[in-house]
């Protein structure tokens, strides 16, 4: 038997999720409220979904909590935030609920109590995902893997470009970095072809500098002290 199909409503200045979308395509009502200075008309929706940057998202709890009503669901899509920052909405009688997509079918869910967590589960099983479950505390710590994952990402692109300048071939580049597994060891500090030699070699400002800093941090991992001290002492040049 197929769940009761809600009316859900999105208010939000930006898509941070693909939630809004996902339900709509399993049955249910989604409409997009007017992302405005005045509260929306919220009082007919059985759920209402912020997609609001970080930054805005107390303004809007705190907004749409001058027009909620008890028993209405109330979701954020705010990774790194928890529920604690959904209290305005709580205190009026709304279940409230903070999810954060991982990936396409992998949603982060955090809620005040059962029913919340009950609700979350449902929503996420009808979507044919899996939930992970955190408090508030472990969900800031979560926003900051998320976030030094894609870090890592993005530099793997600048390394992927560095390799390019010097191959004069960007496919080439990305052929070969595909095939490139995880560093086992760093190269000794020094000699002609060493660590110190491959960072001197590197003419962009910025890419030295993430060079030396990675360098740094992978040398931590590996319990190198030689390398971690020599990126510690450039730094301090």
């Amino acid at each position: 038997m197929q769940a009761p199909r809600m009316r859900v409503g999105v208010y939000g200045d930006s898509r941070i999720s693909t939630l809004p979308d996902q339900l709509a395509r399993v049955g249910h009502d989604v409409s997009f409220l007017d992302y405005d200075p005045e509260p929306p008309p919220v009082e007919e929706l059985d759920m209402v979904i912020l997609e609001v940057r970080e930054p805005l998202l107390e303004a809007a709890v705190e907004k749409l909590a001058e027009r909620s009503r008890r028993g209405q669901i109330f979701v954020h899509t705010a990774l790194a935030h928890g529920v604690q920052i959904m209290d305005p909405l709580e205190v009026t009688g709304s279940v409230v609920i903070a999810l954060g997509q991982l990936s396409p079918d992998r949603w982060a869910v955090t809620a005040v109590d059962e029913i919340g967590e009950t609700i979350a589960d449902l929503l996420i099983g009808e979507l044919g995902a899996s939930a992970f479950h955190f408090n508030d505390v472990d969900r800031l710590r979560l926003g900051a893997a998320v976030t030094y994952v894609e870090v890592v990402h993005t530099l793997r692109g600048d390394a992927v470009r560095l390799l390019a300048d010097v191959l004069g071939d960007a496919q080439e580049a990305q052929d070969i970095a595909d095939a490139l597994g995880p560093l086992r060891r760093l190269p000794e500090v020094a000699g002609p072809v060493g660590l110190r030699a491959r960072w001197e070699s590197v003419d962009n400002p910025g890419q030295a500098r993430a060079f030396r800093q990675s360098a740094r941090r992978v040398a931590e991992t590996q319990h190198n002290q030689d390398a971690e001290l020599w990126a510690i002492q450039e730094e301090k040049l």
